[in-house]
């Protein structure tokens, strides 16, 4: 499991515009959850739409994971306009490395790593509440 003050795998994510890059950034938000336009993963990813703003002003790129397609991320995306990307974990591949797989099958748990511009690893998230983990991390970021 990657902790904290460890280097993130993020060579193992792409985007539908290509391999993820750290250096734009001064922190990447990567928050796992298990399934596209579900109500707890809904309520997640509207939490981050709402402190976009406030993201980006903090330089602080978000970047939502998890098993399902590019397909379904657009949709997604669409459905309740979020403007930050959702990357494809395809095969559960990374999901499988990190340990971060639910039992029941190939869908991640609800976990959270921030990295700073250098990939390591300065908050991890083990057990995330949807409604208020968005604020939460804008408020451990700023006690940094």
């Amino acid at each position: 499991m990657t902790q904290i003050g460890d280097i993130f795998p993020i060579e193992k994510l792409t985007t539908p515009k290509g391999s993820v890059s750290l250096d734009a950034s001064a922190y990447t938000v990567l928050y796992f959850y298990p399934k596209d336009d579900t109500p707890g993963c809904t309520i997640e990813a509207n939490q981050f739409q709402k402190l976009k703003p406030t993201y980006d002003k903090q330089n602080i790129r978000i970047l939502g994971v998890s098993v399902d397609d590019a397909d379904s991320h657009a949709d997604f995306c669409e459905k309740f306009s979020l403007a930050f990307e959702l990357v494809t974990d395809k095969d559960a591949a990374l999901g499988t490395e990190l340990g971060i797989l639910r039992p029941s099958g190939p869908r991640h748990l609800r976990v959270t790593w921030v990295l700073d511009s250098a990939g390591k690893v300065v908050l991890y998230y083990p057990e995330v509440v949807p409604e208020n983990h968005a604020q939460q991390i804008l408020d451990d970021i700023a006690a940094l």
